[in-house]
Parts: C-alpha cells; sequence; structure tokens
C-alpha cells in the first residue's frame, strides 16, 4: 500500500471508530470479536480460554485466591476449614442468589460437583476433580466436601475450578451437559441474554451482583461478543467501527491497526508458560536426546533475551523464565536456574556427545506460537542442530504425545488457570508425559506433594523436584506470553483485582 492510500485507510478508520466507539460509550456497550463459535459456557463440558472469559464472569466459585495479597479470600463461601486431611467443610453466605431468583444452597454444590465427578459425565479434564468424593450436606448453609485421598491442592482447585450451577435446574436435565448450553444460570456479574453459535453471545450487568463486589464489579452495561474466526476480517470489522476490542492480536496487525488516532494497544502479561521440552529416553527414536549434553547444548542454544525483545508479542511485559513456574505460583521454588545463553559452549557439547556436524531433529510447536517457535528453530540450526518445524494444535500435540512421537515440543502453558505448583507437575509430567522422561525424582516429589499441607514443607518438595527439571535439562523454560489487546481509545483495561495477568469482561470500561 502507498503513502498516499494509507493514509485514506487510516482516515476512513479513525472515522469509523471514533463515531462509532461514541455510540457505544453513550450506551455504554461493549461488542467483542470471537475466534471461534461458542456452543456453551462451561468450563466442565467446553474448557476454551474464549469461554472462559465470560463463563468466570456468570458463574462463582465457593472461594476465591487472591493472587495479589496471595490468599484465599470469601466468595459464595463465607467461612472453611479443614477438619482433616480428607474433609473441607464450608458455610455458604445466606444472602446470594441465582440470576433466576433462586437462592443458593448447599444442595446446588452438591449437585454440581456429584456432575463433575460423574464417571458417566463426559466431561473434559475430569481427572481434575475425582479427589473429590463426595458432598455431605449438614444444612442448608453448611456441608463437607470429603476427599477419596489426601490432596493438599483441593483448596485452590475448589478456588479456581469448581464453579457453581444450580442445582434445582442441574437435577432436572436429561442431559446435564446442556446446563452450559440451554440453561446459563449463575450468579455472577453478568448474566446471559443470549448465545448463539451463529450470533454469539450477549451478557448484561447483573445488578443484585453481592458475591465479591470489591474485586469483581461490571463496568459495562451490555456486552456483545460475535464469532469472527477469519483475523483479516476481524481487523476489517474494527477498522469500520463494528467491533470495540479485539484480543491476541498478532504483533503486525496490532501495529498496523494501533497506527489510527482512535486506536490503542494494551499489553497485559500473563502466567502463560512457553517452553522448549525434550524427549529425555528415546521414546521418539531419536536417541540424541537421551544424552544430557545434548539437551544442555539445546537449552544453551536458545537466546531468550532476543527471542523475548524481538519476537514475543508484548515482549516488553514478558518475564524470563528459568524454571517451569512463576513467582505468583503457589509453592513455586528452585535453587537451579536454567542454562544461560552460551552458542559456543553448546557446540562444545555436542561435539563431546559425538555430534559434532549437529544431527535431524523434529521441533512440534503449538500453531498460535508459531513465530517463536521458528526463532528458537533458527536459533538451534545455528549450532548444527538441523530442526524442522511441525505445527499443531491442541489435539493434534495430545494425539502425537500419547503416541510417544514427540522429540522436541513446545507449548503455552496456561499456568494461572490454576497458579499452584501441584497443577503445573500434573499438566507436564502427569501419566500422559512421563515416559518422555521416567525420573523417579519427580515422581516422588508430585506424589509427596500432593498430600502434603504444611506449606512449606510442600515448597521444598517441589523444590527439588523444579531443580531436577533443570539439572537434568528435560525443559528450557522460555518466557511468559502477553496477551496484546486492540481496542478504541477510550477503552481501559484494568487487571490488578484478584490477579495482574488475567483479563474478564469485570477489568473492562470505558474511559
Amino acid at each position: 500500500m502507498n503513502g498516499l492510500m494509507k493514509a485514506l485507510a487510516l482516515g476512513l478508520m479513525a472515522t469509523g471508530v471514533a463515531s462509532a466507539a461514541q455510540a457505544q460509550k453513550a450506551q455504554n456497550s461493549l461488542r467483542l470479536a470471537l475466534n471461534y463459535p461458542l456452543p456453551a459456557l462451561s468450563t466442565y463440558d467446553f474448557p476454551i480460554d474464549e469461554a472462559s472469559v465470560f463463563s468466570h464472569e456468570i458463574y462463582d466459585s465457593l472461594v476465591k485466591y487472591d493472587e495479589i495479597k496471595q490468599k484465599l479470600v470469601p466468595a459464595l463461601a463465607k467461612s472453611w476449614k479443614q477438619i482433616d486431611d480428607m474433609t473441607l467443610e464450608f458455610e455458604l453466605r445466606d444472602d446470594i442468589k441465582f440470576h433466576n431468583g433462586d437462592k443458593i444452597e448447599s444442595n446446588d454444590i452438591k449437585s454440581t460437583i456429584a456432575y463433575i465427578t460423574d464417571p458417566k459425565s463426559k466431561i473434559t479434564y475430569q481427572s481434575r476433580f475425582t479427589w473429590m468424593k463426595d458432598v455431605e450436606v449438614l444444612s442448608p448453609t453448611k456441608f463437607r466436601v470429603h476427599s477419596a485421598e489426601p490432596t493438599a491442592t483441593g483448596l485452590n482447585t475448589i478456588a479456581y475450578r469448581v464453579l457453581i450451577w444450580n442445582g434445582k435446574i442441574l437435577d432436572k436435565l436429561a442431559d446435564r451437559a446442556d446446563y452450559g448450553r440451554t440453561s446459563i444460570v449463575g450468579t455472577g456479574p453478568y448474566k446471559i441474554v443470549q448465545l448463539d453459535t451463529n450470533k454469539g453471545i450477549t451478557v448484561e450487568r447483573n445488578p443484585d451482583y453481592n458475591v465479591m463486589p470489591e474485586y469483581k464489579k461490571a463496568r459495562i452495561n451490555r456486552v456483545s461478543a460475535l464469532p469472527i474466526p477469519d483475523r483479516q476480517t476481524q481487523s476489517a470489522e474494527f477498522m469500520v467501527g463494528k467491533i470495540d476490542l479485539l484480543r491476541n492480536v498478532e504483533p503486525d496487525i496490532a501495529k498496523a491497526l494501533g497506527e489510527s488516532p482512535n486506536a490503542g494497544i494494551t499489553y497485559v502479561d500473563t502466567a502463560d508458560l512457553f517452553y522448549l521440552a525434550m524427549d529425555s529416553v528415546g521414546r521418539s527414536g531419536n536417541k540424541a536426546l537421551s544424552d544430557i549434553r545434548v539437551r544442555r547444548a539445546i537449552s544453551m542454544a536458545v537466546d531468550r533475551d532476543a527471542i523475548i525483545k524481538h519476537i514475543v508479542p508484548g515482549g516488553h511485559v514478558a518475564q524470563k523464565l528459568d524454571a517451569d513456574c512463576f513467582k505468583t505460583t503457589i509453592a513455586c521454588s528452585y535453587t537451579v536456574a536454567a542454562p544461560k545463553y552460551d552458542p559456543a559452549g553448546a557446540k562444545k557439547l555436542l561435539a563431546e556427545a559425538g555430534y559434532p556436524d549437529g544431527f535431524d531433529l523434529q521441533y512440534m510447536v503449538y500453531t498460535p506460537n508459531k513465530g517463536i517457535g521458528e526463532a528458537i528453530a533458527g536459533d538451534l540450526r545455528k549450532v548444527g542442530i538441523r530442526a524442522s518445524i511441525q505445527l499443531a494444535e491442541i489435539s493434534l500435540y495430545r494425539r502425537l504425545q500419547g503416541d510417544g512421537k514427540l522429540q522436541a515440543w513446545s507449548v503455552a502453558f496456561s499456568t494461572g488457570s490454576n497458579p499452584d505448583a501441584g497443577n503445573i507437575f500434573s499438566v507436564l509430567f502427569g501419566d500422559a508425559v512421563m515416559g518422555y522422561y521416567n525420573d523417579e525424582v519427580i515422581t516422588d516429589a508430585m506424589k509427596r506433594g500432593e498430600a502434603e499441607f504444611d506449606a512449606d514443607k510442600r515448597k521444598a518438595i517441589y523444590q527439588r523436584a523444579f531443580d531436577r527439571i533443570n539439572e537434568m535439562h528435560y525443559h528450557m523454560p522460555i518466557t511468559s506470553i502477553p496477551t496484546v489487546f486492540v481496542h478504541t481509545k477510550d477503552i481501559k483495561i484494568n487487571p490488578g483485582t484478584l490477579s495482574a495477568d488475567k483479563v474478564y469482561l469485570t477489568d473492562i470500561e470505558w474511559k
């Protein structure tokens, strides 16, 4: 596009965005673009990131974790206590109602937990909840959650994963999975108006919200989100003022859209862990990776500083990582850091291991992080490792993982969805993945850490495991992945109530 055409396009864009934004601001309404149609608002049956932005504003949990103050705070439950290693007792508030007017009671929690732990329920990631054996109702406002085994992470799982549904509605459904599709009733600051795979989602502010107004307050009266899978179309709709905010925008598109005087860009760092993992036992057939010197060479070949500065979207707010956890991760502790960038040292190690001319490496990269993966592959090729990239969505990644075909891989794991070291180990070194490592030190730490209720002892247990990962060079932690928002200039994004790295609807407002 020549200079004149670009100027005309930006002028039209500025006019469209400005006039449309004024109308939306006057109505206190907001229009978003969705990358995918959303058939349900259920973190159990449809746990994707875009849906959770809405689900966490429609439903509430019993307790929340304040990541800023690093403590659990009341939500639906006004109090709780650990009776013993197998029993959690809660007392509900008596002044909270669902969006349909029903008062929340212990039976609602019993029904919700019965659904997510029922083997007949085909929910995703059900293993997150199977530690809960049953719910014992003591009164309309008091109940106990009994564990199948001692689970120190149980309360954090309840805080982050267990969103409460209306039991009166849930128990009457022939298919309880329909709750997130046809019977979307919660207690949150927003309530559903419309959910349609073609027309999208519309929610409105709940004027009676009283669960956590000091943390979660709806500032926008009405929010609509339309599925527009094509990124180019999203940009075009924003340019003509039909969309007010775009989320997870690619750097080049964000830069182009941000040139309009009526557009703004906001970068918010997240606890999304991007890492490079390696098959340490030769399960995939690549025997070179079985040598610790080769794995260390791979880690030393990656220039994390350059990648964060030049490749990572919003790299100026991103975190360079030295272990598979963040400062905000509960029980994150390590004394052994990831190796520093040293390409000369990497070449020397490869020669010592018998690969002076390098070797071939199949490298799988999660598709949305293609740019970072290409930069890593480029660094590896500079030291002689001939890395060929295979892009994959999560479904293909999981299939290759289970089939034992991954040699090296990089995925962005959202640790903030439950920022506990135990959750990180269960995802990165659980049954489906441990076959690439077979490390008893990590397995033992996972088992003991899950059952240890003393915070200091638990932290020490996980420290040994985090150190072991870096000592053996199973992973090379790279960076956090910030979220990039492009929006009309009069929109303000305010993360930092419960968390500094998550943005939900209640964190957005018109200036």
